[in-house]
């Protein structure tokens, strides 16, 4: 797939897939009436581009998945947001930030990946305190990891960020792009990176 990096994390009982998306290379595809009426609220035309970017990576990995063209993917959402494909046996999950994405795809676990951009004037650690993180590192790429691992976790788990997600849900942190700190979650298992 054009654009797109891949590495593979291994898992007690199965991989993830994970895509690393340039969001700034120009990109054609399919969107939804849905995805294009949420695109649109977007106030920035750099966010409804990257967002949109996003968005037509995710077609075009899981069609690669499941054997369908990206525009007859058909999506729903759980209680607290987290999509899911209809009709297909698979697990996946997508962050964005800054000018990059990161697709993560299993075919045998619940899975989350979060990516973050690293910012230093962001009092991460104060976020990392309300979500009741305690015992926290003290640098701030440090802190920028913790939070990448609580969010994956919580996207595998298909809940709320504030909800402590549970212990079967391990985090394992991967290698993001240059400035930006990233972590995948599956349910249970020991995970090796291999890029």
């Amino acid at each position: 797939m054009q654009n797109f990096m891949t590495g593979t994390t291994t898992v007690a009982s199965g991989s993830v897939a994970i895509w690393t998306v340039p969001l700034g290379a120009p990109r054609s595809g399919f969107l939804s009436e849905d995805d294009a009426a949420r695109a649109a609220r977007f106030l920035r035309e750099k966010d409804r581009i990257y967002w949109t970017h996003a968005r037509l990576a995710l077609r075009s990995v899981l069609a690669g998945y499941t054997g369908q063209t990206p525009e007859s993917l058909r999506f729903v959402c759980n209680e607290n947001g987290k999509p899911a494909l209809v009709g297909a046996e698979i697990e996946f999950n997508l962050s964005h930030a800054g000018d990059f994405a990161l697709i993560a795809v299993s075919r045998s676990r619940p899975v989350g990946i979060d990516l973050e951009r690293i910012r230093a004037e962001v009092d991460i650690a104060a976020l990392l305190r309300r979500l009741g993180e305690t015992d926290l590192p003290e640098t701030i790429p440090e802190l920028y990891q913790r939070w990448t691992r609580r969010e994956a976790r919580s996207k595998a788990a298909g809940g709320q960020l504030f909800v402590m997600p549970p212990e079967d849900i391990e985090a394992f942190d991967i290698e993001g792009p240059k400035g930006y700190a990233a972590a995948v979650a599956v349910r249970s298992g020991k995970a090796v990176v291999r890029r």
